[in-house]
């Protein structure tokens, strides 16, 4: 089912370029709505099966070809410009290139082909985990699932799970599926995903590694200093603002504040949402404390009429954009940034 709606979507991209249905939606775009585009991480071949989430990565040479694709027909812009004016100029939308968590290939491997092709971009870095050997929670869990499935511990697992109270959403036909537990240990607050966390692992045994996946402050000043870089704030630990207390939240912003001010002298009022998750409350706490601009992953364009502290997103990873063969799809990749406009506009 999953095959054959993959070949439904490439004839349909593929005809949606070739007849210049795209081109010409394009230019209508163009004047009044731009693009964000959100990545994490950029892997050559040999270490994208190295990443423990397959949404996150975007093989290296289809980043290249991104750049190529975006260079041809859009116009790339410092996130700013398209939060302050998001209409593009004859015919070439605006795109915005974020990135998030702040992965230490953003530099190593990304920001070598953004320097080639002059292009700008905004790293929403978690400022905790800079300069350290920490691994996000998701990572985490996913370690332990892939061990205790190996092991045939599942059920026990599960079973752990229950007892510190997890397991209670409605979605109960996906218990037995990781994306389950993952959404539920992403809905716990932090300072307690972070005990469990401790527990499992020591309770079955996990092995920690120490190699670093996260930016130094260093590689953060190098790219700054190019003009091209801009970095965001994240949190400090990644923590999911919306499963968080009042003052946790603030913590979280203001530690990441310094941070930023301290290690790069950045000054950002711009936050993009760990896990794409907030609420109301977070909403009106972030605005009291001065942040105007909040990044979601819901995807669509950003308009004038887009809500600032919910701006909608387009993820970009290798099951969005990219064929069998891990190359970019030029026609799937322009079909999808154009339905993702057009998902989001018949949501209002």
């Amino acid at each position: 089912m999953k095959e054959k709606m993959q070949e439904k979507m490439k004839v349909l991209s593929t005809i949606v370029e070739r007849t210049g249905i795209a081109s010409v939606f394009r230019h209508a775009i163009a004047g009044r709505s731009g693009l964000i585009l959100a990545l994490h991480r950029v892997l050559p071949a040999g270490e994208q099966s190295l990443c423990y989430n397959r949404h996150l990565v975007l093989s290296e040479s289809a980043f290249v070809s991104l750049l190529q694709l975006l260079q041809r027909d859009y116009h790339v812009v410092p996130l700013e410009d398209v939060l302050s004016d998001p209409g593009g100029e004859e015919g070439h939308p605006k795109v915005a290139i974020t990135f998030d968590d702040g992965w230490e290939d953003n530099y190593r491997v990304a920001f070598p082909h953004l320097l080639r092709f002059g292009m700008p971009a905004t790293i929403f870095a978690c400022t905790g985990l800079i300069d350290t050997a920490q691994m996000l929670p998701e990572e985490r869990f996913a370690r332990l699932w892939l061990q205790c499935s190996a092991h045939s511990n599942l059920e026990e697992l599960v079973f752990d799970l229950n007892h510190w109270g997890m397991g209670k959403s409605k979605n109960r036909q996906l218990r037995p599926r990781q994306q389950y537990w993952s959404l539920e240990l992403k809905r716990m607050p932090l300072s307690a995903r972070l005990l469990l966390l401790d527990h499992l692992e020591q309770r079955y045994q996990i092995t920690t590694t120490q190699s670093r996946q996260f930016l130094t402050w260093e590689q953060v000043r190098i790219m700054t200093r190019t003009g091209l870089i801009r970095i965001g704030s994240h949190t400090h630990r990644h923590a999911t603002l919306s499963s968080e207390s009042d003052r946790d939240i603030r913590q979280e912003l203001d530690d990441a504040r310094i941070s930023l001010w301290k290690h790069a002298g950045e000054v950002s009022d711009v936050l993009a949402y760990p896990n794409g998750m907030y609420n109301r409350r977070v909403q009106e706490l972030i605005r009291s404390m001065g942040l105007k601009t909040a990044l979601s992953t819901i995807p669509g364009f950003f308009t004038r009429g887009s809500n600032p502290l919910a701006i909608p997103r387009i993820a970009v990873d290798n099951t969005t954009v990219t064929d069998t063969g891990l190359q970019l799809s030029t026609s799937r990749a322009s079909f999808y940034f154009l339905s993702s406009g057009l998902r989001s506009a018949a949501s209002f």
